[in-house]
């Protein structure tokens, strides 16, 4: 898992596909600007805008993938996002090769606020419990790009 600013996209050059999706939220100047279904690697990187309104903790549960790493660029908002190794996990709804999505419950091993201009990448051993609140349900407005492994 990764936590950063977008401003420090240029640490991340070593992964080619990371950095490639970094850039391409960098230059994402406002929320008008995310359109769904974005290929920006044919086959290999995709991005959707995504608008919900933030959660308390008890109505979410963590998400784990096999086949994409999930990068998660908050826009507007503020969202939480709690962190788990998947194996330390329990199965709340078995995982869907069709979907390539699993839920889980069970106790967190961090927890972070992400704000605007900051991203979250999550691999699949990280399950991820998103769309939590901070401190009252709001409006967030972010990007998920997926990234084939």
């Amino acid at each position: 898992m990764i936590f950063d600013s977008i401003h420090n996209k240029e640490n991340y050059k070593e992964d080619e596909k990371i950095y490639q999706a970094l850039c391409y939220l960098a230059e994402m100047k406002s929320w008008e600007e995310a359109t769904p279904d974005t290929i920006i690697q044919k086959g290999s990187i995709i991005a959707n805008p995504v608008s919900f309104v933030s959660k308390e903790e008890k109505d979410c549960m963590y998400e784990a993938h096999q086949k994409y790493i999930d990068v998660h660029y908050i826009m507007e908002g503020v969202e939480r996002i709690a962190t788990a190794d998947v194996s330390s996990l329990q199965i709340k709804t078995p995982f869907s090769e069709e979907k390539d999505i699993g839920f889980y419950q069970g106790d967190e091993s961090g927890s972070y606020l992400l704000k605007p201009g900051e991203f979250m990448v999550c691999f699949p051993s990280d399950a991820h419990k998103v769309a939590m609140m901070e401190k009252s349900p709001k409006t967030v407005k972010k990007v998920v790009v997926k990234i084939r492994v």
